[in-house]
């Protein structure tokens, strides 16, 4: 077998590397092409499966391809990252550390501009539908109808109407 596996990729080279390149690529993995095909070609050669044409030997061969690029804990992702330099993991922990944060900084925003609301509310009924909606926790079309005994249809429009003024005041208020 090991040798119809061999005159394969000896004939077939060039459309075995297009086929990886092509998957390599849109992976967006820094894999490396040869390394992707000597993995998926030495699997091959430990599973041994029974094959007898070379259109078998193309359809397993690519699969493992796709295999080694796709799945995790491949030989081809193991030397990926083995080779990844230090600093850049480095890098890439501070990218992290910089998305947490602008996360939170969203977050925050959002707490501030809800607090904003609340004191300057001097509509009685919208502050206590606010109360209702975020203290209380009813939080839900339904529920906010069921619990003021009014139609869903009012309860989406109040929901609405507080979530569009809240907005606003995230946009015209913007805390970083």
């Amino acid at each position: 077998m090991k040798v119809l596996i061999d005159t394969y990729l000896q004939s077939n080279y060039n459309e075995v590397l297009k086929y990886t390149s092509y998957f390599v690529k849109r992976s967006k993995l820094r894999l490396s092409v040869q390394t992707v095909i000597s993995n998926s070609y030495l699997k091959m050669l430990q599973i041994n499966p029974e094959i007898k044409h070379e259109h078998e030997i193309k359809g397993y061969l690519f699969h493992l391809i796709k295999c080694e690029i796709i799945w995790n804990g491949t030989e081809s992702k193991k030397e990926l990252v083995n080779s990844l330099d230090f600093d850049l993991l480095k890098d890439e922990t501070v990218d992290e550390f910089l998305i947490n944060l602008q996360e939170e900084l969203k977050i925050q925003n959002y707490r501030a501009a809800l607090e904003l609301y609340r004191n300057q509310q001097k509509d009685r009924v919208k502050k206590i539908f606010f109360e209702t909606y975020f203290d209380k926790g009813y939080n839900t079309t339904r529920s906010i109808a069921k619990h003021f005994n009014i139609s869903e249809f009012s309860s989406h429009g109040l929901i609405t109407e507080m979530k569009q003024d809240i907005r606003q005041l995230l946009e015209k208020h913007e805390l970083n």
